[in-house]
């Protein structure tokens, strides 16, 4: 009822403006008008449609094919002008939009995906008309200052500043659903981070954004064409400036949801600017009117390819790209890579954002060069010179340098920007200190903590914390993707290996390297713990406070506090507390 009711006040809306400005202008005013047409510019007026529908097609089927879904330009062009023959009838604007999304995620099975690829698209061209409606008022600002096209533009502006910032933060959708603990809220709430999640994979392809932009500027021009030779035929003066002030404007107008498609309301905003800009009212409404018969005939194509069935996709019209998956290749997404070289190196971009991947963990060309240049010209410089620039200009690059803490030459660092290193630290030559993976990634070093040469400590999505005291000893390897806590006074000899994973084998007919692996939680080395050389401590496990493990042991089990172990396995053989 609620709905029934509110399509009935939009209708009486768009009668109620239709009336309004078909009484203002005279219908034999506009019949004078239509006469006079200057037949050329009618005819570009009437090219400008299938340019503007190629061009929101081809902008689609871009963002489609960053989510691996490949359509023809042709069919996308078919989906268009059935949306067009939906919106002629539906009460908004964006009902083409669902059903053409409903078409195309019906044959592809994963709607949330298309209609994300729908909403990038509707999303970025309302970026570009906003910005081009906010220059356009400006340059007209004497002609159209009024109070109600003041508020229209805000209220846009607002909605869309809403929009932006729930879309692009999923913290909005995770406190809705604790906060409303209702059962429908939690369902529509799941479908939408469904939707969230797809458009959230598009917001890091910065090319596929950028083509999207440049698109919708380029399909905006062709709008503020079709608007200059429409006025052009009726109008010899129609300057093309006034044409790129009124556009925008229009359009930014026909936005707001208070009429049925923009009835009314569309034809309405052309009667206002025209006659603010001195080109006359009447003329704006012929225009107005005008675009809507055109898009009324776009609508009556896409109904007919609607009915005869020219827009049901099946699953081989449908191509999908092939992603190459067989034994001898591997491709993002087949296997779950400890490595976080190896996962970035499988991933299909350019070598530049591989490697911006592994080293500094984002895209600022920026803070890539900042890391090169000092990286380039103090990693390896030798001596007291070496040590005290290092210390000077590495704290601009780590998330913490403390005070009295040393970095010796040709350390290998990666994403240092969630690596802490406390007061009154030694890493020594050639060790690696690596946050790799997401920002959830860390490495906490306390005070006084030594590692000594060539210990390497990585983590992938992970947490490593060593507390203060610690001393680890050369070539020793403390690796995890999910945590390794190591307490206080911590002694740890050489060749050490720490932490790592499991990895799945079970079939047979897969290389183990596809396969991924299970992580078990970690490793917790509590206080006081002395690992002899060539321990390896196996993932899961935690070894108690004052505990010794003898030379080359393999710990597999938990060993209690104070407790002596030693072997293949490891076995308890005393307590130093008893």
């Amino acid at each position: 009822m609620k709905k029934q009711m509110m399509s009935l006040v939009r209708f009486f809306i768009s009668a109620l403006l239709l009336y309004f400005v078909l009484k203002q202008a005279g219908l034999s005013e506009i019949w004078k008008i239509i006469r006079t047409a200057d037949l050329n510019y009618m005819i570009l007026f009437i090219l400008v449609s299938p340019v503007l529908i190629f061009l929101s097609s081809w902008k689609w089927q871009v963002i489609l094919k960053a989510q691996n879904i490949n359509v023809s330009v042709g069919r996308l062009f078919v989906l268009y002008i059935t949306g067009y023959f939906f919106n002629t009838f539906l009460p908004t604007n964006v009902g083409g939009d669902v059903v053409r999304a409903h078409i195309l995620g019906k044959a592809v099975k994963d709607p949330a995906k298309i209609y994300s690829s729908v909403f990038l698209e509707r999303f970025t061209g309302l970026t570009m008309l906003l910005f081009f409606a906010i220059i356009a008022f400006f340059l007209g600002i004497r002609e159209l200052w009024d109070k109600w096209l003041i508020l229209s533009m805000l209220v846009c502006i607002a909605g869309y500043v809403v929009l932006l910032a729930v879309i692009w933060n999923p913290a909005y959708f995770e406190w809705i659903e604790k906060k409303f603990n209702i059962k429908v809220i939690k369902t529509v709430i799941q479908k939408l981070k469904k939707f969230q999640k797809a458009t959230l994979i598009l917001k890091d392809k910065k090319l596929v954004l950028l083509f999207a932009l440049f698109n919708s500027s380029l399909f905006y021009l062709f709008a503020v064409l079709n608007v200059y030779f429409c006025s052009k035929a009726f109008n010899p003066d129609m300057a093309f400036i006034d044409a790129c002030i009124i556009t925008p404007i229009v359009l930014v107008i026909a936005m707001i949801p208070i009429s049925i498609g923009g009835w009314g309301l569309t034809e309405g905003a052309y009667f206002f600017t025209f006659a603010r800009m001195g080109l006359g009212g009447p003329l704006g409404l012929t225009v107005g009117l005008l675009l809507r018969a055109k898009l009324l005939i776009i609508g009556i194509f896409g109904g007919l390819a609607y009915s005869f069935g020219d827009v049901k996709f099946n699953k081989k019209e449908l191509v999908l790209p092939k992603t190459n998956m067989d034994k001898s290749a591997d491709n993002e997404g087949s296997g779950k890579y400890f490595s976080s070289f190896e996962d970035v190196l499988r991933r299909p971009k350019s070598p530049l954002k591989k490697y911006q991947d592994i080293v500094i963990g984002n895209y600022s060309l920026g803070k890539l060069l900042k890391f090169e240049f000092l990286t380039f010209f103090l990693s390896s410089m030798p001596g007291i010179l070496g040590l005290g620039l290092r210390q000077i200009f590495y704290k601009s690059i780590f998330k913490r340098l403390g005070k009295g803490s040393v970095i010796n030459r040709s350390v290998s660092l990666r994403h240092t920007y969630k690596i802490s290193i406390n007061k009154n630290c030694v890493i020594d030559e050639y060790c690696m200190l690596n946050a790799q993976g997401g920002d959830d990634s860390k490495i906490e070093l306390g005070d006084f903590v030594l590692l000594g040469r060539g210990t390497v400590v990585t983590t992938k999505n992970g947490t490593i914390k060593i507390d203060d005291y610690s001393n680890i000893g050369a070539y020793c390897r403390i690796g995890t993707p999910s945590k390794i806590e190591i307490g206080k006074y911590f002694l740890c000899a050489a060749n050490c290996y720490i932490g790592g994973v499991t990895h799945n084998f079970s079939d047979l007919e897969t290389p183990i390297l596809k396969q991924g692996f299970d992580d078990k939680g970690g490793v917790v080395i509590d206080d006081d713990v002395w690992l002899g050389a060539g321990v390896t401590v196996l993932d899961g496990v935690k070894i108690g406070k004052g505990a010794i493990i003898g030379a080359n042991s393999l710990v597999n089990k938990d060993i209690p506090a104070y407790a002596i172990a030693h072997g293949t396995p490891a076995k308890v053989v005393k307590y130093r507390n008893q």
